[in-house]
């Protein structure tokens, strides 16, 4: 069966950036006896940080590609051979404001990924991980690789994709630094904010095609992801 990990996405949707609503509705038509068009045609509002999101380089590098250019050029980031791997829900480190945090160090890496011949796709996430309302990784329950986890995906050849169920790839208040995200740029996109809380340890087939937006730096995407050999 596919497992969908991209949460649905709710008018009631909360911005986690201070960016108000994550989804709002406008209607442009709606039927009406008499009226013209006959039809039921919204206008939809999407910011998607908040949401299950496709980035690229250019939403850290001021002259990173975008989505069309991977389109265009390397679609094979989208679709292909993945794994899912899931860490212990322990060792939270305590950053004040009612935010935990758990970084992935390399050694926690190797051991989840060093049998994996060929890694291409890897989705992280936590045992258990706490959930909001909406069904998305808690947000204050920060889960990140350190630089020295994600300078090990970069040196494997294949490695094009990285995902986690938190919604960033970085935790660094205050700080105009991504070094996460740019390094893990050098090979790879990065899918965040997925849902794998049903989804078991393993390899699976995925497609995550987001929406094809011309200088878009992220756009939202309904990830899907088939089990081996479904397909």
């Amino acid at each position: 069966m596919p497992y969908i990990i991209s949460p649905m996405i709710k008018l009631s949707s909360r911005g986690e950036w201070f960016e108000g609503d994550a989804y709002e509705k406008e209607s442009l038509y709606s039927i009406q006896e008499g009226k013209l068009p006959p039809v039921n045609y919204d206008k939809h509002i999407l910011k998607p940080h908040s949401l299950t999101h496709i980035e690229t380089p250019l939403h850290t590098q001021k002259e990173g590609k975008g989505i069309d250019y991977y389109f265009s050029t390397h679609p094979e980031h989208f679709y292909g051979k993945c794994h899912v791997i899931k860490f212990k829900n322990n060792n939270w480190v305590d950053r004040g404001n009612g935010i935990k945090q758990k970084e992935i160090l390399l050694n926690e890496l190797k051991d989840k990924i060093d049998k994996i011949e060929n890694l291409e796709k890897l989705l992280i996430t936590i045992e258990s991980v706490q959930e909001n309302e909406f069904g998305y990784h808690d947000p204050n329950y920060v889960l990140t690789l350190s630089f020295e986890a994600a300078e090990h995906l970069t040196s494997l050849k294949g490695f094009n994709l990285f995902g986690t169920s938190w919604k960033s790839s970085d935790f660094m208040p205050g700080s105009a630094e991504r070094p996460i995200h740019n390094e893990l740029f050098k090979r790879a996109l990065i899918l965040e904010y997925i849902n794998l809380k049903y989804v078991p340890e393993g390899e699976y087939f995925i497609n995550c095609f987001p929406l094809n937006l011309e200088g878009a730096s992220e756009t939202p995407v309904t990830a899907v992801l088939f089990e081996k050999g479904i397909l």
